[in-house]
């Protein structure tokens, strides 16, 4: 954004001053009338529509397009880039395996508006595995060996993805967290586990969760990913289409986001720290010292019953509920020493 707050109006025929807010823009494209939101700059002196940065009118233009897209049922440059993130696949091989010309794909990143054939198509792929893999299979000779593999593989990934529902909820939290280690995705499936009793009244993972000395541990989530040892899990499939959240409700994710929204603000340590002060895994800790292995499974009922005890239904409740137990931590501490 121009630092000195200037931009030159036609109008005036000068640098003037202008200032920017969110406006409703109306206008026809390409024959159709459509409708989107946008940052117009606009001049102090005669409220003229103005230029603020050098992206401007690019920008303005892409916001337009999109908007002309999504009013025609087209695909979305948004939808693509999740398609080559969910399948592990170039521009010009997802060209190659969707039976298009080979530069299809970077065109319209250039701009190019997709055929509505090819949107549907592209739509498919990224809604449909089985439509993916059976192109995938009919057009790999078209592909170098060093795609072939990466596809493959992926495939793999997804197979697995599609027929487990933890795996679904690891996945989903490992994207919208961005950077997780082990320690905190184990925590944060734990607490979304607590959080869905709270707000929908039922459980959300129907796999056993574990009393370990570092906090909750689901024993196949942790198999799955303990190579990345303290460091943030970058295998994360970044899709929610298709099969990628099947087994999971709207509103489970709701749980599930309220608990990334909340605990997910926190390190792993400090996590691990809350899971140490709840009832479910203390009371299958007894007997056991701080660095005593335990593989004993967490209660659910117990589970259940804490996390509807303390409200942990909202945003708002959960807020509090951390700061609470935080601060008992730490006046402990003070007490300690």
């Amino acid at each position: 954004m121009n630092k000195l707050n200037l931009a030159y109006c036609n109008e005036c025929e000068d640098l003037v001053e202008f200032s920017i807010q969110d406006e409703v823009v109306n206008e026809t494209y390409k024959g159709v009338r459509i409708r989107y939101e946008f940052p117009v700059a606009r001049c102090k002196c005669c409220n003229s529509e103005v230029a603020a940065s050098v992206d401007y009118n690019y920008e303005k233009s892409e916001a337009r397009i999109s908007a002309y897209k999504k009013s025609q049922g087209i695909i979305g440059l948004d939808e693509i880039t999740e398609i080559m993130e969910k399948y592990n696949v170039g521009k010009e091989p997802l060209a190659l395996v969707a039976g298009f010309g080979s530069v299809t794909i970077k065109r319209y990143f250039e701009g190019a508006i997709p055929a509505t054939e090819y949107s549907d198509r592209l739509k498919e792929l990224l809604d449909n595995e089985d439509s993916f893999e059976k192109l995938f299979e009919l057009n790999c000779d078209k592909l170098n060996d060093v795609s072939i593999k990466k596809i493959k593989q992926r495939l793999v990934e997804i197979d697995q993805i599609k027929a487990s529902k933890i795996n679904q909820i690891a996945n989903y939290i490992i994207i919208k967290m961005e950077e997780v280690t082990p320690l905190a995705l184990e925590k944060l499936m734990a607490f979304s586990n607590g959080v869905n009793y709270a707000l929908n009244g039922n459980r959300l993972i129907g796999e056993e969760c574990q009393a370990w000395q570092h906090g909750y541990v689901y024993p196949s989530i942790y198999v799955k990913y303990k190579k990345y040892g303290y460091k943030p899990i970058d295998n994360g499939i970044n899709s929610t289409h298709g099969a990628m959240l099947s087994l999971v409700s709207e509103d489970e994710i709701k749980a599930i986001d309220m608990v990334i929204s909340t605990f997910g603000l926190y390190s792993p340590k400090t996590l691990e720290m809350i899971s140490h002060r709840q009832e479910p895994w203390i009371e299958q800790r007894v007997g056991c010292k701080d660095t005593d292995p335990c593989n004993k499974s967490i209660d659910e009922e117990s589970v259940k019953e804490y996390y509807i005890k303390n409200r942990l239904d909202s945003e708002e409740n959960i807020s509090k509920y951390i700061s609470r137990v935080l601060g008992e931590i730490r006046s402990q501490r003070a007490f300690r020493f």
